[in-house]
């Protein structure tokens, strides 16, 4: 039943967020991390493949607008949130067995049916999203929303290390021949942990939401854009998400094959999930900051930082790879958690309670298609010059080298021009 939240709920409705977010966080980072990457490669994808499903899944971000119509029309968030999030992890756990069955038995398609299964598990967690970033908005109280956010970080920070790093031990101590039966351990050990959070979840109450005036399909997807306010937001994000896919949409792939740590799943696992995760613990400290100066300062400044993480990847070469993959992890842990807090309570806050489904909806998509434009482009990029490289004024680049010396030119540059035109 849809219900008012008293005050004195308050306290133990942000706990059990941050245990289900935490527990959210754990299965991803287990069926779609390092991981995942790991087995892809084993039953036979590609660069180019990585690169097609990162874009194609992207490219699904508008069905947000969907069920944020439909979430705003009947009023039932949760419901609706529920059961997308539950078929998008059972779906994907469905096509890792698929996949894996249709590799042992010779199939050369196997990457397709992965492809294919993952996106469509990312369409129905991509739906999922504005339902429930609505419903979480009317719950926590706007003044605690960047503490909240931050506190909740640095939770699913602790907890995806303390779990990542055993699973990372043990495909990597177990023989060659049983590494893809300890992946497949992994991953269903992940999606009954995705599925507890679901019903952690589920006992949250839900606030009944705000009626509309506005009922006009098309006309409320406008609004956003038409929002003077909220439009130099929606063309900073879109520019941003393009160059940052660009850049790390084959970010793994570099650290397994160009740094040659494919059989060291453990340090890369500490190298750029763990202490990336550890640079969120400071989550905390950043949210204050942004209900104490506002989401625009903290934006600006975690963007920048978070900008120079491609030329650390530059300066990586195979011996001395988990150093600088890890410090660059590390520091940009800090800066995306300072970043991502204060552009969710940019999406969250600024728009009329009535429409924030619409908002939260129509700016992801906004991100995730030019997201998914980069991520195809990055994978387009390797497919012509992973093997041969281009020439240019600084050398000879890899395929790798070239698209990280775009990414950081275009996210340093959208930050400086972009940022300071949001006026919020």
């Amino acid at each position: 039943m849809q219900r008012l939240v008293s005050p004195w709920e308050i306290p133990g409705i942000m706990r059990k967020y941050h245990y289900a977010g935490a527990m959210s966080s754990i299965w991803m980072m287990l069926a779609s991390g390092v991981f995942f990457i790991q087995f892809g490669n084993t039953v036979g994808m590609s660069n180019f493949q990585w690169g097609l499903m990162a874009g194609i899944a992207s490219w699904l971000m508008p069905a947000q607008l969907v069920s944020a119509i439909v979430a705003q029309r009947t009023g039932e968030r949760k419901k609706i949130w529920f059961c997308l999030a539950v078929a998008e992890r059972m779906l994907r756990m469905i096509g890792i067995l698929l996949a894996l069955w249709f590799w042992q038995s010779g199939w050369p398609g196997a990457g397709v049916v992965l492809i294919v299964a993952v996106c469509v598990s990312s369409l129905s967690g991509t739906m999922a999203l504005p339902p429930w970033m609505s419903w979480m908005a009317d719950v926590i109280p706007k003044e605690h929303h960047g503490a909240f956010w931050g506190r909740r970080t640095a939770w699913i920070a602790l907890s995806v290390i303390s779990v990542t790093i055993p699973a990372a031990l043990l495909i990597d101590v177990v023989p060659l021949e049983h590494k893809i039966n300890a992946m497949l351990a992994v991953f269903v050990f992940a999606t009954i942990i995705g599925l507890t959070d679901l019903f952690i979840h589920s006992s949250i109450p839900e606030p009944k939401l705000a009626s509309s005036e506005h009922h006009h399909f098309f006309r409320e997807i406008l609004k956003p854009i038409r929002d003077r306010e909220f439009r130099p937001w929606l063309v900073f994000h879109t520019c941003w998400s393009f160059g940052l896919y660009l850049g790390g949409a084959l970010f793994v792939q570099f650290a397994l094959e160009e740094m040659g740590l494919s059989g060291n799943l453990l340090g890369v696992t500490l190298a750029i999930t763990c202490l990336g995760f550890a640079g969120g613990l400071t989550g905390g400290w950043s949210g204050k900051l942004v209900d104490q100066f506002g989401f625009k300062r903290v934006l600006f400044w975690g963007h920048l930082t978070w900008a120079m993480l491609p030329a650390v990847w530059l300066t990586a070469r195979p011996e001395n790879a988990l150093y600088w993959l890890g410090a660059g992890s590390l520091i940009s842990g800090v800066a995306c958690s300072a970043a991502n807090t204060a552009a969710n309570k940019l999406v969250t806050r600024v728009p009329p309670p009535e429409l924030r489904t619409v908002y939260v909806a129509l700016s992801s998509s906004a991100g995730s298609l030019a997201g998914g434009c980069g991520a195809i482009t990055a994978g387009v990029i390797m497919y012509y010059f992973g093997n041969s490289g281009v020439t240019t004024p600084l050398g000879v680049l890899s395929g790798f080298q070239l698209l990280f010396t775009i990414s950081l030119c275009l996210r340093l540059s959208t930050t400086v021009l972009l940022i300071p035109r949001i006026k919020l």
